[in-house]
């Protein structure tokens, strides 16, 4: 699985990883990457960018765990007790894996499965993330659907599935309030009425 993934590290061995897929740690988290973000962008940091940031890192983690594990196959990752660890600039780097369910579905019914996996664990840690700032229950489910969607796609590509065109997101992670940088591409801000 990592070295089908572009920034994401698996493994299965050794103790736990420092975090855990809970809301343990995330205000912490959240200041450290707002004090980055003072530092490159001029002081400028809306707090609303690290809390945004930080929800879509934590459900990256399972979201590209479970995808990857499934592209990779005939096999599901067991996600709720997953634990990982964080590199320099406070993104997920290490995944610490606790298991795997064999599966034997093709790659389309593993993915679904995998879909059904992630969505039980990160539908309640994204209702439950504690944030600096408010964030709605749109903006959180949307959030889930966004990681899964994005970490479906890279698996798929991964596994030889190509899809063009841009993946449209239902979220937004408000990097455009940063200074000098603007929407993705697959901004909802950039959708006209």
């Amino acid at each position: 699985m990592s070295r089908r993934h572009a920034w994401l590290r698996f493994t299965a061995e050794g103790p736990p990883l420092p975090r855990r897929l809970d809301g343990a740690q995330v205000e912490g988290w959240q200041r450290g990457l707002g004090v980055l973000h003072a530092r490159w962008y001029d002081g400028v940091a809306p707090p609303a960018v690290a809390a945004v940031f930080v929800l879509q890192w934590l459900l990256q983690v399972p979201a590209h765990t479970a995808a990857h594990a499934a592209a990779a196959g005939p096999w599901r990752a067991l996600l709720p007790d997953l634990t990982f660890s964080l590199g320099g600039a406070l993104v997920p780097d290490v995944v610490r894996l606790v298991g795997l369910v064999a599966d034997d579905g093709d790659l389309g019914a593993r993915l679904d499965a995998a879909e059904d996996d992630y969505r039980a664990v990160a539908a309640p840690l994204a209702q439950a993330y504690p944030s600096s700032v408010r964030l709605g229950p749109h903006v959180r489910s949307a959030l889930v659907d966004d990681m899964w969607a994005a970490a479906r796609r890279e698996a798929e590509g991964a596994a030889g599935v190509v899809r063009p065109g841009t993946l449209p997101r239902q979220s937004c992670c408000l990097i455009y309030a940063l200074p000098g940088c603007v929407e993705c591409a697959g901004c909802p801000r950039l959708r006209t009425p």
